[in-house]
């Protein structure tokens, strides 16, 4: 008899841990499920937010021959290409007033736009436009190609958190 008591002690105690082991991998696995949620969820905004900042820039923009005090929508084509005009006045805007050309862009947290080559804007080579991200939490870069300089050319923006 004295053997069939120890067996039943090793046995529940098997029960106990097996309990405890099951419960920390159910919450383990319910946390990280949870976590990666707000990330898609985050890069999913940071997508659309990109695809929206890149697909208003390689348009006319609102109206076609924007300037800064009348812009709507910012849009760097003319005839399919990149209107270096355009181009300057972005970069003027986002020089002054960088929270006002974020809404005209479409995006809600930072961007930084950079083409394939440095840009000659004003007589001086420009790196890109916007904010040069510093430790984000998330980014997103889309690329897109277009003429600048009368020469094929990839655009890139990168908007971040």
């Amino acid at each position: 008899m004295g053997f069939t008591k120890r067996g039943q002690a090793w046995a529940f105690d098997l029960v106990i841990a097996s309990v405890i082991f099951v419960t920390g991998i159910v919450l383990f696995f319910i946390y990280s499920l949870n976590l990666s949620d707000q990330g898609e969820e985050s890069i999913s905004k940071l997508t659309y937010q990109a695809n929206s900042a890149a697909n208003n820039l390689l348009s006319d923009g609102t109206p076609k021959d924007w300037v800064g005090t009348n812009v709507e929508k910012i849009g760097l084509l003319s005839d399919g290409k990149i209107n270096e005009t355009k181009l300057e006045r972005f970069y003027d805007l986002s020089e002054i007033n960088y929270d006002k050309s974020r809404i005209l862009l479409g995006v809600q947290n930072n961007y930084y736009i950079f083409f394939q080559e440095k840009m000659m804007l004003e007589g001086k080579d420009v790196e890109g436009i916007g904010l040069i991200p510093t430790n984000p939490k998330n980014l997103i870069k889309i690329s897109r190609v277009t003429i600048y300089k009368d020469k094929p050319t990839a655009i890139n923006i990168e908007v971040w958190e």
